[in-house]
């Protein structure tokens, strides 16, 4: 595996539309405000449904998924993936032991048309298609240009991977299903 690397047909068929299906109708689905529509669901390991087996990695025991849609001026500025990280330390307990995760950013849907909405890492921008992942060391400050014009909404998932000690994942009831 490469970090920041476009890795196209990541997927097999069948896990991308289980994929596109989940996000779609998600009754987690909420706006957010930086024109995107998302989602996020906790799981360990073995809590897995089989379509998102081709995230697991045997280093990892803890998975975060975070699923949206982009519109025309949706963006995300510089910042380090740590939703679980930080929702664990503000709503369970602030003195959980939990790290930074590695990241799978995958796009299970891209418009061929779509202006903008690329990947800014260290000063390289990668242009998603569609059944694509790119790979994220923990703690990599990464960005989104904004989306200026497309035919249909891009849909990606983002997979936060962690690691917890064994107290630790025992203490976290899964799976976790939150709004945004």
């Amino acid at each position: 595996m490469k970090y920041h690397e476009l890795i196209k047909d990541f997927l097999k068929e069948s896990d991308r539309n289980s994929i596109l299906d989940w996000i779609a109708n998600n009754p987690f689905l909420d706006d957010d405000e930086n024109q995107k529509k998302g989602f996020a669901s906790t799981y360990k390991k073995d809590e897995l449904p089989d379509w998102l087996n081709s995230f697991k990695d045997e280093k990892y025991n803890i998975y975060n998924f975070i699923g949206f849609f982009t519109f025309v001026g949706g963006f995300i500025e510089p910042h380090t993936d740590h939703d679980l990280f930080s929702y664990v330390k503000r709503k369970i307990d602030p003195s959980f032991i939990i790290g930074f995760p590695e990241t799978i950013v995958y796009y299970a849907d891209v418009c061929e048309n779509m202006v903008g909405g690329n990947l800014i890492v260290d000063d390289k921008e990668i242009t998603p298609v569609t059944n694509s992942a790119v790979y994220l060391e923990k703690n990599k400050v990464h960005s989104v240009t904004e989306v200026k014009s497309f035919d249909r909404e891009r849909i990606v998932l983002v997979c936060e991977k962690y690691f917890l000690i064994e107290s630790y994942y025992n203490k976290l009831v899964t799976p976790i299903h939150r709004y945004g």
